[in-house]
């Protein structure tokens, strides 16, 4: 489809005349109304009725509808344009889950942002499930997820794990630096999914078909009710340490601990070539980032 056409278009309706149309665009009336008439063919619809000696245009019911779609082909235009003069630069679109981007790769980006001043980054917060598909479309070109979904386009590596431990309010607490999960009240939970390994640990000490506390969907949200008297939640060891820095928080070894957290690097398996060298320049600093968190084991 000419962008011209509909370019002329958009020119009738928006001065209500061929001519005033022709003048807006510097053309004959005539060049106007055959790119009008050339549009109409393509598109098989009359878009504007036309009335002998009738000052001003109307548009047809398909004509209305075909104005957003026909705004929506100009702003394309306008964009194309915009990258076509950009220059070319290195950018890195990231996915990961609330709790990696929320309470562990924060030091990572800002050093990224301070230190990699070539490199711009884009940082978006899914579920696992969605990290992958956004990889699998090049909306994103890096995920960072605790969970693995099977897919032939992806490759995935496992980077490090996270311990977790048990939190509490320390202001209203009663347990002691190691707790055993047998003396633990199931009603008292703050539950949050860490993955299938920890379900398969929760439901060997807890009858799964007995109810929590309260479920949440993120980390974050534990903290709003940790203050409850008795109330206790598992947690990585970093948002455990994160958290006592901003409110009374105990840290509680447990004796039977469940399984650490593995977290993995997703990557499509044909990489776009402008992501190459981002994707290079971050992984790098992630692998610095990962020896440097005393919170978290390289793998």
């Amino acid at each position: 489809m000419d962008i011209s056409n509909i370019e002329a278009f958009l020119a009738i309706v928006e001065t209500q005349s061929l001519l005033k149309a022709s003048e807006k665009l510097f053309l004959s009336q005539s060049t106007v109304s055959n790119r009008l008439d050339v549009l109409e063919e393509e598109l098989g619809v009359q878009l504007i009725k036309r009335y002998r000696g009738k000052r001003f245009i109307t548009l047809t019911s398909k004509g209305e509808e075909f104005m957003p779609i026909a705004r929506r082909w100009m702003s394309l235009k306008k964009d194309t344009n915009v990258w076509a003069n950009q220059e070319t630069s290195l950018k890195l679109n990231i996915g990961s889950v609330d709790s990696l981007n929320t309470y562990v790769f924060p030091p990572l980006f800002k050093k990224i942002i301070s230190n990699e001043s070539q490199l711009k980054i884009s940082v978006s917060s899914h579920w696992s499930n969605t990290v992958f598909g956004l990889l699998e479309s090049y909306e994103i070109d890096i995920g960072l997820v605790p969970r693995l979904i099977k897919t032939n386009s992806l490759v995935s590596e496992p980077i490090f794990s996270e311990k977790l431990v048990l939190v509490s309010n320390s202001l209203v607490s009663s347990f002691e630096d190691f707790v055993h999960p047998q003396d633990l009240d199931l009603a008292k939970e703050i539950g949050l999914d860490w993955g299938p390994a920890f379900q398969i640990w929760h439901d060997i000490w807890w009858d799964p078909n007995d109810s929590i506390n309260i479920a949440v969907d993120t980390a974050g949200l534990i903290f709003n009710f940790i203050d409850i008297p008795g109330s206790w939640a598992i947690v990585t060891e970093n948002i455990a340490h994160i958290f006592k820095n901003i409110q009374p928080i105990k840290i509680s070894e447990l004796i039977e601990p469940p399984p650490e957290r593995t977290c993995y690097k997703i990557k499509h398996r044909n990489p776009l070539t402008r992501a190459m060298e981002p994707l290079k320049i971050f992984e790098n600093n992630l692998n610095e980032f990962i020896k440097d968190n005393p919170f978290i084991k390289m793998i």
